[in-house]
């Protein structure tokens, strides 16, 4: 009966993005003799999935609860200084429903800059230094697949990772068969965010979820003369605490959670052939009154490939694996203390299988397959009942993407 209901689900996606596909050219709008740019996106999926919930109401329903919808703009004030904005409307059921957010508004100063070597400095909210993906998920056509690999990318806590307020320095350096570039930045981080809180406190916190201290953050990538490889590391150190207001559920006092995700970033880019493999190792300590009580280290990896057999057409291949607590991978520990919990919510590995087709130069389309074992990467908001999550699950992704 659910495999009947999957393939139902599979006919009503595909007939709903037929008839919203209304695919056109535009270029972006220039003004200033082309000091300065203006881009515009807009991205509507459909998610159909069986046993859990993903970006809205997917297992009993093909969801529309998926849409991005932004606009982009830059001024080049003088040769060496940038105005950079974008403001960003998101739908992603109950992870997500921002009207309209500020993801971005900085200025971008060169500070020094010869044959070999760039200084800069920004200034504003920023996307924080974050893997290969961070800095363009948001726009459908940069990511490898209509969704970012889970294990590194959490999207219910994207708010918390994506940006912050503050300051960045980079700096891109001519190195030994291929070139350094390198940012540093300290922040302060978005981080009353209602998905986000629900996955660091609960999702019956009333409290507010404030930064502690202000994050502080690296990425160093190289790569190579042809552009055929690229590599880095990425480490970020973020501090909250929640302040709790009296209709909590479970009162809690004083308690603070520091995040220390730790990224390896491997790609090689071939004329046909992309090939991506990212791990991390994200630390996460609980203190209330000053006593620590909790510790983890989370495990997190891919590997994908993207293969363009025609100029149009792209097929992509993923695995994924995510752990919660290296030293609880198949969760019975924590289920075993927390009587009610799923085991399996404390991994997730999946296998996707997905297509893309550029209509044009400003049109895309896209399909996805996810074969899931497991719920680390699930949003208590869509699943609240963890009785009713199973272990086992499927999920169709379907994709249409306009950019001008």
């Amino acid at each position: 009966m659910e495999t009947n209901n999957f393939l139902r689900k599979i006919i009503l996606a595909n007939m709903a993005l037929c008839l919203a596909w209304l695919p056109s050219v535009a270029k972006s709008f220039d003004w200033d003799d082309g000091k300065g740019q203006l881009h515009g996106f807009l991205t509507q999926g459909l998610v159909a999935s069986t046993g859990n919930n993903f970006y809205g109401d997917s297992r009993r329903n093909v969801s529309l609860d998926f849409r991005e919808i932004g606009l982009n703009g830059s001024y080049h004030v003088t040769p060496g200084i940038q105005l950079s904005a974008q403001i960003i409307s998101r739908r992603t059921g109950e992870i997500d429903d921002s009207p309209l957010w500020l993801d971005y508004a900085f200025v971008d100063a060169v500070l020094a800059q010869n044959e070999t070597t760039k200084l800069g400095i920004r200034l504003g909210r920023m996307k924080n230094p974050y893997g290969l993906y961070a800095d363009t998920r948001d726009v459908a056509f940069t990511r490898p697949g209509i969704i970012v690999p889970q294990s590194i990318y959490f999207d219910r806590t994207r708010k918390l990772s994506l940006s912050g307020d503050g300051i960045h320095l980079y700096g891109s350096f001519q190195a030994p068969g291929g070139n350094i570039d390198a940012v540093f930045g300290i922040a302060q981080l978005p981080t009353n965010d209602r998905s986000g809180k629900s996955v660091l406190v609960g999702s019956n916190a009333n409290g507010e979820l404030a930064s502690d201290r202000p994050s502080l953050g690296f990425r160093i990538l190289y790569e190579t003369d042809n552009g055929r490889w690229r590599g880095g590391v990425t480490y970020l150190t973020m501090r909250t605490k929640y302040q709790a207001v009296a209709s909590d559920q479970f009162p809690i006092s004083d308690r603070k959670i520091g995040l220390e995700p730790l990224i390896f970033s491997l790609q090689y880019l071939g004329e046909q052939w992309t090939i991506t493999g990212e791990f991390t190792q994200y630390r996460t300590e609980v203190t209330q009154n000053r006593t620590v009580v909790l510790h983890s280290i989370s495990d997190g990896w891919y590997l994908q490939s993207q293969y363009r057999f025609k100029p149009q057409w792209e097929l992509l291949l993923r695995y994924e694996s995510a752990l919660s607590d290296k030293n609880d991978p198949d969760g019975k520990d924590f289920a075993a203390k927390y009587p009610g919990q799923q085991a399996f919510s404390r991994y997730s590995h999946d296998w996707v299988a997905g297509l893309r087709y550029d209509v044009n130069a400003s049109f895309m389309v896209r399909a996805e397959l996810h074969h899931i074992k497991g719920t680390n990467w699930l949003s208590s908001l869509e699943n609240p009942v963890p009785g009713d999550i199973v272990r086992n699950w499927n999920m169709l992704m379907l994709l249409g993407s306009y950019r001008f």
